[in-house]
């Protein structure tokens, strides 16, 4: 039979497929007899070839592979088999046939892990001897199959951990002793050993050992790095990976691995694919590590590192993007990544000042690499240290960045751009004060774009930099950007000729977007000459390279449609519509065009509302399919010959035995990764859906079910903005069952969603995550209120949310030991850290509006102490922002408690009268609202203290500068009236009152103030007669400036002017007639 077997694997080998396609029918039919894997055992251990040899042990592999098969062999053969294999791995010389046998013995191991009687003892037994071998090639055998045993069984070896680790430290130690560390034991044992961490936690000897032999690992790490072998260095490497993910704890002496990784990065002669990966990890221990890196000084040479770096890699003859492209293995794309990790998990003052240090004289440098790499910098700590920027940095940063601009070497203004684009993206809205000092030098630059475009020159390097800087500030400027769309407009038509390429007509379409979803409907006028340019492109079809055109073409048409006001857009959503279907039906089977047309059908569900009905039924069914599609993830199959892809298919016919099956199956998704294009179209079609959920209506209401669960589904896919987005939809989808009446359905699709809500708000692993799941669920109360409070255990569970959120025990708010001390707490956080404890403070309000007031005084009495905690700190830290939202989240909190404001009345007051003499304005102003709230709410119990509060409010008057402060002031005096008119002395009250009105920002306290002249003027004060006139100019001119905007309220303020008008015509008159424009708004009322 041995001589038959081998004529199969031979033909097996061989490369012509008739000839593998008979061999694999002969092989099968040998399966047919139980003596055909004692004779596949017997070739691997005598067959003088090693091809043959080693096709015999996959072939074993994969006919024994899954543990049903196993159960099949006789007891003997079993017995057999174990013997024969534990022997090919003593004798077999050939590494490739013993690495085949070795991945076999480990299946073996796992299928036999349960039994009594294992034959793990000899197999640890072979390897320790072996590896302690003074042999070389001896204890390359061991280690080989130590590393193939871990990587395919490392729940096998979980027992034998202390020895395992004792063993592995050994093997470091010799290595050390005759001075070469990079040899393939030490690689093999290190490779093995990572497999071995996720199970050593807890084992106090093993953890021990571990930590003893890290600077070993590390010395090891360097020599293999110095070697230049990628391949061999990532193998390792893995160890370092494997320890943050798994026992992070253990990486105690953080100043060894900081510095090893700083040596090795900044390297130039280590290849680039290692530099990369020490860099990337960087990012993960700087997260990790924080307190650590901090305390012991290691923040500033890592940062003069990552700068040099940027510095000495920058290639200006490169046209790749590298600051955006993540895939690309550069150690610039690299830096700049670990430099954005730095910002978001620093505290931003202790990154920020060392960084200008390094910033400062590279700005003044004359090499241009230098000074791009400073804006570089700027640009990638933008999002991270948002707050700190806004508040201490932004104009000398943007006065530098407009330098940058002008700068004379092309790769500097590529910087630059990338820089102000970056602002503009995560400093709104304070970097949309300075669009005088930044519009003029974009406008010039278009200007002197079209110009060289016309001269017949190339276009500028820059131009997309540009383009990118110009589209993210437009977008955030809104209507301000009004007063400059003529010109900006009329450059971007100049760029609009066909006689520009592609790709800058495209440029000039997505800034069109930009400009147009700032400008909202101020974009009308313009709109029939940017539709008649956006028919040129919105084609069934057109050539190749005008493809990205007529895509970005209905992006843009996408952008208008949501914005430009449905009288406008109106005669052209049939059309619009009919494009879409077709071309759903017959454009390009590409995910990005797809996108595209679910984005447009999205904006015209703005415009056309119910009447999207008739195009649900074609158009929801391809949406549903794509959110339930898994083409975003791609199977990655390697290099395959066909007799291989045959013998997988007739594997795959055999019959499959229920009863024995085990978690063969467990690794499925290995192979497989994500595919973009296809992720952002699934999340443009759950957008799409919950579009479709908050304009549509009843239009909806027959899809809402389905759109749910399969929404629901996606809650837990691997990309940070499928989550997000699905949680929002999700939310909408809840509020359409709400608008819809479908009380029942809201209750009951909340008893699914904040269980499930609950669940990843704990374990989500990306800090944005938890800040948006915060955030929806706030509103989802706000909107649904009681409704979206279906029982007591899933108050409990938001409660423990908001509760563990200020403890940080959420999972992605990794507690890193290594700080230690009492005085943790008072470290500052980083801006991502501190945003979680802000929406977790919002949620406490918003938590109310599910509530009735008794209950949620229960949770707010359980959660108060949280709050003034943190209060306390940011006073003694002097953390303005903290402070200002505390405030704010207790002023929200007492309209749910109503009555029950009562309770915390002592212990709060004093909390907001100290607030009104803050340093800070926010916080001042919410003090100031939050005194009204709380006299408003708490009623009889507040009127003991209304003259402390009233002078506190007359001494902040007197001295308060800021504008909103004013008005929250305001807002508070009218409270107090409404709530107690006798305790307040009018006459001395009401002219400071009326002299601070109009409003001037927080047009909000309208409400309050409206009610306020209601209430005296019905009620016929004596005090009110001479202020009639004023009361009437305020509220007239606040409806005619549009700075009421809730229906309801307008309707109060027009009957009330009119109840004037009846009573005291000549007053009104006299405010009716005090200009021209104020004469004719009266007409309209």
């Amino acid at each position: 039979m041995e001589q038959a077997m081998t004529e199969i694997i031979n033909g097996l080998l061989c490369t012509e497929t008739d000839k593998i396609r008979a061999a694999t029918a002969a092989l099968m039919k040998a399966y047919e007899t139980p003596e055909s894997l004692l004779c596949l055992v017997h070739i691997v251990n005598t067959n003088k070839e090693t091809q043959i040899r080693h096709y015999a042990a996959v072939l074993l592999n994969k006919r024994l592979s899954k543990l049903r098969q196993w159960l099949t062999v006789p007891a003997e053969h079993k017995a057999t088999i174990k013997r024969d294999m534990l022997q090919a791995l003593v004798t077999e010389e050939e590494k490739s046939v013993r690495n085949a046998v070795a991945q076999f013995v480990a299946t073996l191991v796992k299928h036999e892990a349960d039994k009594t009687g294992s034959w793990m003892p000899e197999l640890l037994n072979y390897i320790f001897e072996r590896c302690s071998s003074a042999d070389p090639k001896e204890s390359e055998r061991g280690s080989s199959t130590y590393a193939t045993l871990t990587a395919a069984a490392p729940d096998q070896f979980s027992v034998h951990m202390e020895t395992i680790c004792q063993l592995f430290s050994n093997v470091l130690l010799a290595a050390e002793t005759q001075g070469d560390l990079t040899t393939p034991t030490v690689t093999n044992m290190i490779t093995g050993t990572s497999y071995l961490l996720p199970f050593i936690a807890g084992n106090t000897a093993t953890e021990q050992t571990v930590v003893k032999v890290l600077p070993l690992v590390t010395k090891a790490l360097h020599a293999i790095a110095l070697k230049g072998n990628a391949d061999q260095f990532l193998a390792v490497f893995d160890i370092f990976e494997s320890m943050v993910q798994y026992v992070p704890h253990l990486l105690t002496n953080v100043k060894l691995m900081l510095e090893f990784c700083l040596m090795t990065a900044s390297n130039r002669q280590i290849e680039d694919g290692i530099r990369v990966s020490v860099i990337a990890f960087l990012g993960s221990l700087v997260h990790i590590k924080k307190k650590a890196i901090v305390k012991q000084k290691l923040l500033e040479p890592t940062l003069s590192v990552i700068f040099e770096i940027m510095c000495t890699e920058a290639d200006p003859d490169d046209d790749e993007d590298y600051f955006v492209d993540e895939s690309s293995n550069r150690p610039m794309t690299a830096v700049m990544q670990t430099m954005d990790l730095l910002a978001i998990h620093m505290p931003p003052e202790k990154l920020i000042a060392p960084l200008l240090q390094l910033l400062e004289p590279a700005l003044q440098n004359p090499d241009p690499k230098r000074r791009s790499a400073a804006y570089h910098c700027m640009a990638m700590i933008a999002e991270g240290c948002s707050e700190t920027i806004s508040h201490k940095y932004l104009k000398v940063m943007l006065t530098i960045i407009k330098g940058g601009i002008a700068d004379n070497a092309p790769e500097v203004r590529v910087a630059a751009f990338f820089a102000l684009g970056q602002f503009s993206e995560y400093l709104q809205p304070e970097i949309s004060k300075y669009a005088p000092l930044i519009l003029p030098v974009l406008f010039d630059y278009l200007h002197q774009l079209v110009v060289e475009l016309r001269g017949g020159q190339p276009e500028p390097k820059s131009v997309n930099r540009m383009f990118y800087a110009m589209d993210t500030f437009c977008e955030n400027l809104g209507e301000d950007i009004v007063p400059h769309l003529p010109i900006l407009l009329e450059r971007l038509f100049e760029l609009l000729d066909p006689k520009n390429s592609a790709k800058i007509r495209e440029y000039a379409l997505c800034s069109v977007s930009s400009a147009s979803e700032a400008a909202k409907e101020h974009v009308a006028p313009y709109f029939p000459r940017i539709f008649e340019i956006l028919k040129t492109f919105l084609l069934k079809d057109v050539p190749d390279e005008m493809e990205p055109l007529r895509l970005q073409a209905i992006d843009t048409l996408a952008s208008i449609t949501r914005v430009v006001g449905k009288e406008h857009f109106l005669p052209l959503a049939n059309d619009t519509k009919n494009y879409c279907l077709m071309m759903l039906d017959e454009g390009p089977n590409d995910p990005d065009f797809r996108r595209g047309i679910y984005s447009l059908i999205g904006a015209l569900s703005y415009v056309v509302n119910e009447s999207m009905a008739e195009v649900f039924p074609q158009v929801i069914p391809r949406l549903i399919q794509t959110v339930i599609s898994t083409e975003e993830v791609e199977l990655c199959l390697p290099d395959k010959p066909e007799r291989d892809l045959i013998l997988e298919a007739a594997s795959a016919d055999e019959e499959i035995d229920l009863e024995n099956t085990d978690d063969e199956d467990e690794d499925e998704l290995d192979g497989y990764q994500v595919e973009n294009d296809y992720l952002v179209e699934k999340e443009v079609a759950i957008g799409t859906l919950r579009d479709f959920a908050a304009n549509t209506g009843a239009a909806f209401t027959p899809y809402l079910q389905s759109a749910f669960e399969n929404v629901y589904k996606t809650l837990d896919h691997a990309s940070n903005d499928i989550r997000t987005t699905s949680v929002t939809a999700l939310c909408e989808f809840v509020a359409a069952l709400n608008k819809s009446g479908d009380t029942g359905g809201v209750t009951r699709a909340c008893e699914i969603l904040i269980p499930k809500f609950s669940a990843m708000m704990r374990n989500d692993e990306v800090e944005e995550v938890l800040v948006h799941l915060l955030d929806e669920v706030g509103q989802l109360f706000r909107i649904n209120k009681q409704l979206a409070m279906p029982n007591q255990e899933c108050a409990e569970m938001i409660y423990g949310c908001i509760r563990d959120s200020f403890l940080h025990k959420m999972t992605c708010q990794f507690n890193d030991q290594s700080g230690g001390g009492e005085d943790d707490d008072d470290e500052e956080e980083s801006e991502n850290a501190d945003m979680i404890l802000e929406n977790a403070a919002n949620l406490v309000a918003s938590f109310g509006f599910a509530l009735d007031p008794q209950t949620f005084s229960l949770y707010f009495g359980r959660l108060f102490h949280f709050l003034t905690q943190k209060l306390a700190k940011a006073k003694k830290n002097d953390q303005a922002e903290h402070r200002a939202y505390i405030y704010g989240t207790l002023a929200d909190s007492f309209q749910s408690l109503e009555s029950c404001s009562a309770t915390y009345f002592d212990t709060v007051c004093p909390l907001f009268l100290a607030g009104a003499n803050d340093t800070d304005a926010k916080s001042r102003q919410n003090s100031y609202y939050a005194l009204g709230e709380l006299v408003m709410h708490s009623e009889e119990k507040s009127f003991d203290s209304y003259p402390t509060i009233l002078q506190t409010l007359s001494d902040a008057i007197a001295r308060e500068t800021a504008p909103s402060a004013l008005d929250n002031i305001c807002g508070a005096v009218a409270r107090l009236i409404l709530t107690n008119i006798q305790a307040v002395p009018l006459a001395a009250v009401l002219p400071v009152f009326l002299s601070h009105l109009p409003l001037r920002e927080d047009f909000e306290e309208y409400d309050a103030v409206l009610k306020t002249f209601q209430m005296l003027y019905t009620q016929a004060n004596p005090s009110i007669v001479d202020h009639i006139e004023q009361m009437v100019y305020v509220i007239l001119q606040a409806l005619q400036q549009k700075h009421i905007t809730d229906q309801d309220i307008i309707t109060n303020a027009i009957e009330f002017v009119k109840l004037i008008r009846a009573h005291h015509p000549d007053k009104f008159n006299n405010v009716a007639n005090s200009n021209p424009e104020m004469c004719q708004f009266v007409q309209t009322l």
